[in-house]
C-alpha cells in the first residue's frame, strides 16, 4: 500500500503548530447538523478527535500510514462510545471501499485535508463523490500557494482554482471559500443530485 507523493508527516508536536483545528472546523461548516463524517487521511487525529465531539452519529478516520493510525488509536482507547471508527487503508482500494460499504449514502461530510497534491486528485474526488450522500459536503483545506514551513513542493501544490476546477468536473458545486491563516485556505463543496428531466 503506497503513500501519496510527498505525504510524509513531521512529529505530532510540530504538526500541531500549523493549525487551529477548532477554528478550521467551524469555518468549513462542520457542526451538529453533520451525522456521519469521513476523514480521509486522518493522520494523528488532529481534526478527527475534535470533530467526534461535534457530529451526531459517526466519525470514520482512514489513513494509509499504519504507524500514525496506531497513534490515533491509542488516543481513543478508553472511550465508552463507539462513535469513532478507524480504518487502515487507501480509499482508492476496493477492499477499503468495501469496508465502508455499510456507510455509503449515510456519509454527509467528507474531509480532504492537505491531500489533493496526490497523483490522481480527480480520482480521489470521484471516490469521495461516490461515498457521499446527496446534498452532502466535502471540506478541503490545503497549504497556500506560497512559501510555507511545510507542504508539498510548488510544482505539485494545487491552487484553489485548480481544486475548484477538479471538483466541478467531478460533479461538485462550490459552496464557499475561506482563508485559514496563517498557512491554509479552505473550500467547501456540495453534492447536488442530478435532476432528470422528462422528454415529452
Amino acid at each position: 500500500m503506497a503513500k501519496y507523493r510527498e505525504s510524509g508527516m513531521p512529529d505530532e508536536q510540530t504538526w500541531n503548530t500549523f493549525f487551529h483545528p477548532t477554528e478550521i472546523i467551524q469555518k468549513i461548516g462542520i457542526g451538529e447538523q453533520v451525522k456521519t463524517l469521513l476523514d480521509i487521511g486522518c493522520g494523528y487525529g488532529t481534526f478527527l478527535l475534535p470533530i467526534a465531539e461535534i457530529v451526531s452519529q459517526k466519525v470514520i478516520g482512514i489513513d494509509i500510514d499504519d504507524q500514525i493510525l496506531n497513534i490515533c488509536k491509542d488516543k481513543i482507547k478508553g472511550r465508552t462510545d463507539e462513535k469513532i471508527l478507524l480504518v487502515h487503508g487507501d480509499i482508492s482500494a476496493d477492499a477499503t471501499r468495501k469496508a465502508l460499504e455499510e456507510y455509503k449514502d449515510k456519509i454527509d461530510y467528507i474531509t480532504l485535508f492537505n491531500i489533493l497534491h496526490c497523483e490522481e486528485p480527480m480520482a480521489l474526488l470521484k471516490n469521495a463523490f461516490d461515498l457521499l450522500s446527496d446534498y452532502g459536503r466535502i471540506g478541503v483545506i490545503h497549504w497556500k500557494y506560497e512559501k510555507t514551513p511545510r507542504g508539498p513542493s510548488m510544482d505539485i501544490r494545487p491552487t484553489p482554482t485548480m481544486i475548484i476546477d477538479w471538483a466541478a468536473k467531478t460533479g461538485f458545486t462550490l459552496e464557499k471559500q475561506v482563508e485559514l491563516p496563517p498557512y491554509h485556505y479552505g473550500l467547501v463543496f456540495i453534492k447536488k443530485p442530478i435532476v432528470k428531466t422528462m422528454d415529452y
